[in-house]
């Protein structure tokens, strides 16, 4: 018998119907469905996931409070076992407090954090320091102190704290006051067995070419200019000491002679008052040199001759002792030696302090000259 389409369509709505009613009834919409776990304990697959995301929660909140009372610390206090590149902190297998990236602290080559990072360089390298990125003859670390771009030709540091000495040992210029009369002074000066005299009275001025090789005395400045010329043209030690003869004073003195069995002497304590017009300006008293008590001044006239390796490698000099030369757009004026050691003055800036140029302790191949 053939059932009719009504009753099909009945049955399926009922079947449909019920299959409904089992699935409400059974999985109650909105309730959470309990899945057993793998391992069979019995325990759900979800409650655990919640119970584990609750504990990584805590433990990250208890870093991140770690990391703030760690953030203040540099050097000793603020070690810490962990890796740092330029983006990331990686953090230790085990469990421990981990310090943030501190950008002032300073790595193992005394640069800091955030100075490596600002132009490009990796923090763990401690090669950085002596990189020169920009060919300026500076190093890295030596840019850092400056607080100067590395990476930028036109930001050196000053290139003066780069010179490095090779001068020689000093040679002394023996200065006395050795004649007197008619108004006139004689003037005597000496290096080594070399001596030249000068007569002149308060008043006059002079100059002086001095060196190794002995010592010259004008008292036409056109002249000296021109035995100046001579001599640079030769690349020899060329400085001029122009002096002036400022006033005489007559002191005649009269003491007892312990030595002569207490008899009073007269001893002549008379001095010029000679005036340098170079860099080392400046009154200075001469007093008279007789037979008996001989007195004199020292004038250095030893040549000075400086080095720097910055710009490719430059030789300057040779000066002297009260000489003012050129050098990067300043002007500098030599005041004197300590050994071999050189004490400059920057003209251009007054308000600087004298520094030393230390002694070069070896001078690079293929040094040349200053032009």
């Amino acid at each position: 018998m053939k059932a009719s389409s009504w009753r099909i369509a009945g049955t399926g709505a009922a079947v449909f119907a019920g299959l409904v009613f089992f699935l409400v009834g059974i999985l109650r919409p909105g309730s959470t469905v309990s899945m057993e776990n793998s391992g069979g304990t019995g325990k759900p697959i979800l409650s655990e996931a919640k119970k584990s995301s609750g504990a990584i929660q805590q433990e990250w909140e208890r870093l991140r409070v770690r990391g703030k009372e760690f953030s203040s610390l540099q050097g000793h206090e603020g070690e810490h076992r962990i890796f740092v590149s330029a983006q990331l902190v990686y953090l230790p297998e085990s469990s421990e407090s981990v310090q943030p990236l501190d950008r002032k602290m300073k790595t193992e080559d005394g640069i800091e954090v955030g100075w490596k990072i600002r132009y490009g360089f990796d923090p763990a390298d401690p090669g950085v320091k002596d990189e020169d990125m920009d060919g300026d003859g500076f190093t890295n670390l030596e840019e850092y102190i400056a607080n100067t771009d590395p990476t930028n030709k036109g930001q050196s540091p000053a290139k003066e704290s780069k010179l490095k000495s090779r001068s020689g040992e000093a040679v002394p210029m023996s200065v006395s006051f050795s004649e007197k009369g008619g108004g006139l002074f004689t003037l005597r000066f000496l290096v080594g067995a070399r001596r030249a005299e000068l007569r002149g009275k308060p008043g006059d001025s002079f100059w002086i070419m001095a060196g190794q090789d002995g010592v010259q005395l004008f008292s036409d400045k056109a002249k000296a200019i021109e035995a100046q010329a001579k001599v640079k043209s030769t690349g020899q030690n060329s400085h001029l000491i122009p002096v002036r003869i400022n006033s005489y004073v007559e002191n005649l003195e009269k003491i007892r002679d312990s030595k002569a069995g207490g008899v009073e002497v007269e001893i002549d304590n008379s001095f010029l008052v000679l005036e340098r017009k170079d860099a080392l300006e400046g009154p200075s008293k001469l007093l008279f040199s007789s037979p008996s008590l001989a007195r004199a001044l020292t004038w250095d006239v030893g040549e000075v001759r400086l080095y720097t390796p910055a710009a490719g490698g430059t030789e300057l000099g040779p000066f002297q002792v009260g000489e003012v030369f050129p050098y990067e757009g300043k002007k500098f004026a030599v005041m004197g030696r300590e050994g071999r050691k050189i004490q400059l003055r920057n003209l251009s800036e007054p308000s600087q302090e004298d520094f030393w140029v230390p002694v070069e302790t070896s001078a690079p191949a293929g040094a040349g000259p200053s032009p």
